[in-house]
């Protein structure tokens, strides 16, 4: 189960990450954050989560894999956008934020 400390650090990940997108979750970890050791994944979710992380499944069910492993959601897509494209960075970014505020919400 993803608790809510590691729920609202996904999102206030995501939201930073969503205001600078020349920047990558490595980056936020750092220089932002600074947490030592770094997260595992880079994620919060799997940092806080106890064995081999699949809490994210809780997010993103389409039936295609966890939000890391779907090729079609919308983390996939912001890793696999350029840098040189600010927009669709912010816009993924933004998608993921929402799911985390949902997932918050409980909705």
């Amino acid at each position: 189960m993803i608790t809510h400390e590691a729920l609202a650090e996904f999102k206030k990940m995501w939201t930073w990450l969503y205001s600078h997108p020349a920047h990558d979750r490595k980056y936020y970890i750092k220089h932002v954050v600074k947490v030592d050791p770094a997260w595992e994944n880079n994620c919060p979710i799997c940092h806080h989560y106890a064995g081999e992380c699949n809490a994210c499944q809780a997010l993103w069910d389409k039936g295609r894999g966890t939000l890391c492993e779907d090729k079609e959601s919308p983390l996939n897509r912001w890793k696999n956008t350029h840098l040189s494209d600010p927009n669709y960075r912010m816009w993924y970014a933004g998608k993921i934020a929402d799911i985390a505020s949902k997932a918050i919400l409980g909705k």
